[in-house]
């Protein structure tokens, strides 16, 4: 079967009547509480840290922060919607861009949240940034397919948004493996489009299936056109069930090295805003929830399964910790397959230069697993059920249920099965 690769803009002309699965953006923090009525007050939060003196030029800088579409992303939004920029002093624009990478490399922008095959590759040929944080450690990109595909097999000969090259991608090498589909070019009509418009062309039954991150995998499965058919860890060997150093790195916070050279003080508060933005997520993970609604355009629900999935599904995948063994786990994600030639594997040339330690160490941020055992475990355990987490994410944060998401009819029904017992992907 011969691989074609379809025009994104002549099915964008199918999908324009389609594009119903947001809720109304004219409607500005819709969804979000007020984060004092949840409890969290920032500015108390901050006092943990050691803050430096700003310089006049520092209080007076406003400080250009990227991230794109993706659930990876969250901390960008959680930090402003929470009041943590503003209560650590810091002037932030926040903008979401496809082109954060790009403006990283350009210096356009002071710090963003991308995805690290991509910054490896700018950073090896020379582009001025450096991993200032870990952001997102591997899981959450999603094989979603219609509802007509009930079995992987299926989807042979079908039409599929994806890698154009799925015999070098280690993501679809392993679906391969784990759902006994093949990986070759070949045997599958691919066509070359983003997540969101992807998601769209599957409920318009325009294609079969897309690879993706959240909250399109979401959409799918609370809309009901489309389910989850497998994941990608971004790493050999992990699950659910991964510790800190098996994982491997899917997303970082970046930051701009002339930036941090010139504004030290700047750079420190933004390690310590990653950190506050993270733990709020953890602990307010309703609201938190909701902040990702807002910014993202999504319906409530389908934010609320998205912060479930990456904070108790799939583990607790987002984070600021990192170490260079994470880089080696994710150089051995493309090495597992022989058959990757060397050139198409990212591997950091220079592991000092690529990974900026002294941020974090100089701003001694807190440790993330003994955070997570702390306050975390107790009330959000591993293996939690949807239903579960969502009333004690309720209780937390003082959500009548007046106010709250009805998630009665909307659930999907495997999220709400202990982890160990499902079946619906892996």
């Amino acid at each position: 079967m011969k691989k074609r690769i379809v025009s994104v803009l002549l099915v964008m002309a199918l999908l324009v009547p389609t594009v119903t699965a947001c809720h109304d953006s004219s409607k500005d923090n819709q969804a979000t509480k007020d984060v004092k009525a949840t409890g969290y007050n920032p500015e108390e939060a901050a006092k943990k840290f050691d803050f430096g003196e700003l310089s006049e030029e520092d209080k007076n800088y406003t400080i250009e922060m990227g991230y794109f579409n993706c659930d990876h992303m969250v901390g960008a939004i959680i930090g402003e919607k929470a009041g943590i920029y503003k209560a650590l002093g810091l002037n932030v624009n926040v903008t979401k861009s496809g082109e954060t990478l790009k403006a990283l490399t350009s210096g356009a922008m002071d710090v963003g949240y991308t995805g690290i095959e991509g910054a490896i590759r700018a950073v090896n040929q020379g582009a001025p940034f450096s991993m200032a944080a870990a952001n997102h450690m591997g899981g959450s990109r999603y094989l979603v397919a219609s509802n007509d595909i009930t079995e992987p097999s299926q989807l042979v000969g079908k039409t599929i948004s994806m890698t154009a090259e799925p015999e070098i991608d280690p993501e679809f090498l392993t679906w391969s493996k784990k759902l006994g589909i093949p990986a070759d070019a070949s045997s599958y009509n691919i066509v070359d489009m983003g997540s969101q418009d992807a998601m769209f062309a599957l409920k318009a039954g325009q294609i079969d299936a897309f690879t993706c991150c959240d909250p399109y995998a979401s959409i799918a499965e609370f809309e009901g056109f489309g389910h989850i058919l497998g994941i990608g860890w971004g790493a050999a060997n992990v699950d659910s069930d991964a510790t800190a150093d098996t994982w491997g790195l899917c997303c970082i916070y970046a930051m701009s090295n002339d930036f941090k050279e010139k504004h030290p003080e700047l750079a420190r508060r933004l390690v310590y805003a990653h950190e506050m933005a993270i733990e709020y997520m953890y602990t307010h993970p309703y609201n938190a929830a909701m902040m990702f609604a807002d910014g993202f355009d999504v319906d409530p629900y389908v934010a609320l399964r998205t912060i479930y999935m990456k904070t108790v599904a799939e583990g607790r995948t987002i984070t600021w910790h990192f170490s260079e063994k994470n880089i080696e786990n994710f150089e051995n994600y493309y090495t597992q397959y022989p058959q990757i030639p060397e050139e198409e594997i990212p591997r950091v040339s220079d592991v000092s230069k690529f990974m900026t330690t002294d941020i974090s160490k100089d701003a001694g941020v807190d440790d993330f697993d003994e955070f997570i055992k702390k306050s975390v475990d107790d009330k959000f355990p591993l293996g939690m059920t949807f239903e579960d987490w969502y009333n004690e994410a309720k209780k937390i944060d003082d959500i009548s249920d007046d106010e709250a998401v009805d998630i009665s009819k909307t659930a999907t029904s495997y999220l709400n099965k202990d982890l160990k017992d499902r079946q619906s992907y892996e």
